[in-house]
């Protein structure tokens, strides 16, 4: 070999970049930051700070990350083609075989069980749901969120409402007045999330898939986003005011605050201010874990 030869390899050795699993394990951190707190908020309101509900509150935060690690899996043929997508997916960058992305799925899912299994059979069921909805929202042929409406549908009731509704159900507590009021907000939130992500993929989803917003057009889609999050706001301040929600939830609700006002200063072809969702998730974050330790050593 000459070398010339030798001294090219090298160079292009240099120029490949490795894997960045650590960029992997924090993929859509605010997706599992929303579902920890979430969570931990029916931990918290019904006190049961127990060894099995701390390992379930960890559990739903490492499933939501796998939820959305299969979602970029599947998408990454569609997100190749948008510049600012083609960044954030991590197997557009890396592509990784059909195995590969079997075992990988097949460990967490593993994970996942040794933890839900104590739950028994309800554990069993939340668990055989939330595969099944894994796998029918990103993965053809079901492909739910190329499914104009019921995308929408399935976000809604999955994403952040989901959370709270299995850990009020694997605790098996009587519901409260405060629960359902939750469990509208948290609907209304993972609404307008969606909406508000169809909005920032409009253009790519136009030419790559169907949507609500590719269905309804860019306008309606818009006004139906500022109108939803009038609501979302509108509800969790009367429940605020008058005393369902508990105190502690109000810093969580001015956090969020920003971030949901934005979606009516901006247009809407504008996209969301992804630090700005990044810096509200992670403040919540960090807001709930002292609370969560508060009452823990209380």
């Amino acid at each position: 070999m000459s070398l010339a030869a030798g001294v090219g390899i090298q160079n292009m050795q240099r120029t490949v970049k490795k894997p960045n699993f650590l960029r992997l394990l924090l993929n859509h951190v605010d997706a599992w930051q929303v579902s920890f707190v979430i969570a931990t908020l029916a931990v918290l309101i019904h006190g049961q700070i127990t060894a099995r509900h701390i390992l379930l509150l960890l559990a739903i935060a490492a499933g939501y990350w796998l939820a959305f690690t299969v979602n970029d899996y599947h998408d990454a043929p569609f997100d190749a083609q948008d510049q600012a997508k083609h960044q954030r997916n991590f197997f557009v960058r890396h592509p990784i075989s059909r195995r590969q992305a079997t075992v990988l799925f097949g460990l967490g899912t593993v994970a996942l069980l040794l933890i839900f299994a104590q739950f028994g059979l309800r554990g069993f069921l939340v668990l055989g749901v939330s595969i099944f909805i894994m796998w029918a929202y990103s993965s053809p042929p079901l492909r739910f969120k190329s499914r104009p409406g019921i995308d929408l549908l399935v976000h809604a009731l999955f994403v952040e409402t989901y959370p709270y509704l299995i850990t009020l159900y694997l605790m098996d507590v009587p519901w409260l007045l405060v629960d359902y009021v939750i469990l509208s907000i948290t609907f209304l939130a993972s609404l307008t999330a969606q909406l508000e992500q169809q909005l920032r993929d409009y253009v790519v989803d136009l030419q790559t898939g169907n949507t609500f917003a590719t269905a309804v057009g860019q306008r309606w889609a818009a006004l139906l986003l500022r109108l939803l999050s009038a609501a979302l706001i509108l509800t969790t301040l009367i429940f605020l005011l008058n005393g369902t929600l508990p105190l502690f939830i109000l810093p969580i609700a001015v956090i969020a605050l920003p971030a949901i006002l934005h979606r009516f200063l901006r247009r809407a072809d504008k996209p969301r201010s992804e630090r700005l969702v990044i810096a509200s998730t992670t403040a919540g974050f960090f807001y709930i874990m002292g609370v969560f330790f508060y009452f823990l050593f209380t």
